[in-house]
């Protein structure tokens, strides 16, 4: 996990996961008993 991230409007705490591809990212989901469903792909702008 790189970042984590509060939206505070839904309550909901958002992490932000590097891998090298999405199915290395599953695969920690279904480890750690967490539903693949609620991974969602997102775009991160540094500046």
């Amino acid at each position: 996990m790189g970042q984590a991230y509060i939206n505070e409007s839904k309550a909901q705490a958002l992490c932000c996961w590097d891998a090298p591809d999405r199915t290395t990212i599953e695969g920690v989901f279904t480890k750690a008993g967490v539903n693949i469903e609620s991974i969602e792909e997102v775009v991160e702008y540094a500046s």
